[in-house]
């Protein structure tokens, strides 16, 4: 089936249209989002040292609670080895974040490198079907800075220390709720 560029404009026209209606009519669900995002993000750099120990500490007793769940599960229905090796892994991995959270910190900036990478490129992606709304540029900003801080997060480790991790969260969270309340901005107008 051969796409005209009427038919690309036309189904483009269609998801613009199924966009404003989806934001018009949950707009106080993304206000109140996007509010969350940047009430997180103005704490998160008025402490960030705090905040990116915390977020080390919250991922080691999440992959500890989560790994002791799985093994009772595991033992109690006799999976597969993997899965308790899976179970004793994600148990060791945090015991060791709650043990000895300074360490792991340089290797929690690498991984959060990495997720702010990829993450950056979703938000690209979404910005682009959100190409239809007016306003749609803001995610798109918010996608282009959030690689640019996963690019300073690449190129300076290790010689940024836990404060820079703290204030590229608040960044990120900051836009992310900015971007969100500008979508809505001017569809609920």
């Amino acid at each position: 089936m051969l796409f005209t560029k009427t038919t690309v404009s036309r189904d483009a026209g269609d998801l613009g249209t199924r966009l404003e209606t989806e934001l018009r009519n949950h707009k106080g669900k993304y206000i109140f989002q996007g509010m969350i995002f940047i009430m997180g993000g103005v704490l998160a750099a008025a402490m960030p040292a705090a905040t990116a120990l915390n977020a080390e500490l919250l991922l080691g007793a999440i992959l500890l609670l989560t790994g002791i769940f799985q093994l009772v599960l595991t033992i109690k229905s006799r999976m597969h080895w993997w899965s308790m090796m899976s179970s004793l892994l994600s148990i060791c991995i945090g015991i060791f974040m709650l043990w000895k959270p300074f360490p792991v910190l340089l290797a929690f900036v690498t991984l959060l490198a990495l997720f702010m990478t990829v993450e950056g490129i979703c938000e690209f992606l979404l910005a682009l079907q959100f190409r239809p709304l007016r306003n749609w540029s803001w995610m798109l900003f918010s996608g282009i800075i959030t690689l640019t801080l996963a690019a300073v997060l690449w190129i300076g480790f290790p010689a940024f220390d836990i404060m820079y991790l703290g204030w590229v969260i608040a960044a990120n969270l900051l836009l992310y709720g900015f971007s969100l309340l500008m979508l809505v901005w001017k569809i609920a107008s």
